[in-house]
């Protein structure tokens, strides 16, 4: 009788039930976020505010996040994943209903910033518990995969919330966004996986204070992720009044055809990711967004800002997944949930400060100084990224660990 032999070229399997489950979570969730981006600084505007105060309630959110994901590895060991899972989304979903209903600056700046906590918290448990329920040899590939539920709905949410506010009004805008992180609550409760992968473990080494809130085999990594965020904020908080001030017609198409390229780079890159490593996805999406926000600060009609989306959603394709990958992929299990808050906390440090910072020079010197500032953030992340190689540091292998 033939024996079987075990095929070793077999690939463990990806898509899982939970993984998809995961996937449409954060799909829904992200809905949402995505189409208040370019909205509320429109909104902010609408009521009477300025630049500097649209830059300022986006450092209000930026920073509560920051915080929260700081202490999140803490409080997960506390209560476990599922639970604060469900937290985060519900805190959500009850304050971008509330937005809808602001009348004021000060409201909006306490429900963006109760907003997020709720990213904090959910920003790194999805990101966690996707790296905890794919394969090691696949993580680098199911991240990208991960990461393209967000540039699918990325494709819809920013032109539909633009669409919204210029066709109906803003409190249909945020009734939407809510919609979305009502359907993100609903499929938690399909989801469930194993509970060692979201219960606290009793077994597990505590954690302190001190070495939740950073890790030193990150430090390359957070440098690059600061210089990322500064760059990115200039797209996320002032693109869209980059195209008021220059009467850029047909926004929402930018956003389309970004997406459509972020999706087809993580297609590509993430592959390469668990084949090469981190620096053939890494420098090559840091050139593409120091070229996009180049082209930006020259944009003064549709075809060319298209040309900066091309370069947007390749760089964003390539960069945001690997940088997910490269920081969970440097720690053990048992420190995924820090490398993944630390991944999304100093990122989202670089746009709160790059809001306020980029907000000032958008108000004092135009939005041509403001995105070549973010171009100049690129510059000194390869810079970084560079020096890191030739210092001999080495770059740790997503799938192969």
């Amino acid at each position: 009788m033939n024996k079987l032999i075990p095929d070793n070229n077999i690939r463990p399997k990806l898509w899982t039930r939970n993984f998809i489950l995961l996937t449409i979570v954060n799909m829904s969730f992200m809905f949402g976020f995505n189409m208040m981006h370019p909205t509320i600084p429109l909104f902010i505007t609408d009521m009477g505010g300025t630049k500097a105060q649209v830059g300022l309630i986006a450092a209000a959110f930026s920073v509560t996040a920051i915080i929260t994901r700081f202490f999140a590895p803490l409080i997960l060991q506390k209560f476990g994943k599922g639970r604060m899972l469900r937290v985060g989304v519900a805190l959500t979903l009850a304050v971008t209903f509330a937005c809808g209903f602001a009348k004021a600056l000060l409201p909006i700046l306490l429900f963006r910033a109760l907003q997020g906590v709720g990213f904090g918290f959910v920003s790194t448990l999805t990101t966690t518990l996707a790296a905890d329920l794919l394969p090691d040899e696949r993580r680098g590939e199911g991240i990208g995969y991960f990461g393209m539920g967000i540039t699918a709905v990325t494709a819809i949410s920013p032109a539909l919330g633009l669409f919204l506010v210029e066709n109906a009004s803003f409190f249909s805008m945020f009734l939407t966004a809510s919609a979305g992180q009502l359907l993100s609550i609903l499929t938690l409760f399909a989801f469930a996986p194993p509970a060692h992968v979201t219960e606290r473990n009793p077994d597990a080494p505590r954690l302190s204070l001190k070495n939740s809130f950073f890790e030193p085999r990150l430090f390359l990594q957070c440098a690059m992720l600061l210089c990322m965020g500064a760059a990115r904020s200039a797209e996320q908080n002032f693109l869209s009044l980059l195209a008021v001030d220059r009467a850029i017609a047909g926004l929402p198409l930018y956003y389309i055809f970004q997406t459509a390229v972020c999706f087809v780079a993580k297609f590509l890159t993430g592959r390469l990711y668990d084949k090469k490593g981190p620096m053939w996805s890494v420098l090559p999406g840091g050139v593409c967004w120091l070229l996009a926000f180049l082209i930006m600060s020259f944009s003064h009609n549709l075809g060319v800002l298209l040309i900066a989306g091309f370069f947007s959603g390749f760089g964003m394709g390539a960069l945001l997944p690997s940088m997910q990958t490269w920081c969970i992929s440097r720690v053990g299990a048992e420190r995924r949930s820090v490398a993944s808050a630390l991944n999304f906390n100093f990122y989202d440090i670089g746009i709160g400060g790059g809001a306020l910072v980029l907000g000032r020079l958008f108000g004092a010197s135009g939005s041509a100084v403001a995105f070549r500032a973010a171009s100049a953030c690129m510059a000194v992340f390869l810079v970084i990224c560079l020096l890191g190689i030739g210092s001999g540091r080495k770059s740790e292998h997503g799938g192969r660990r």
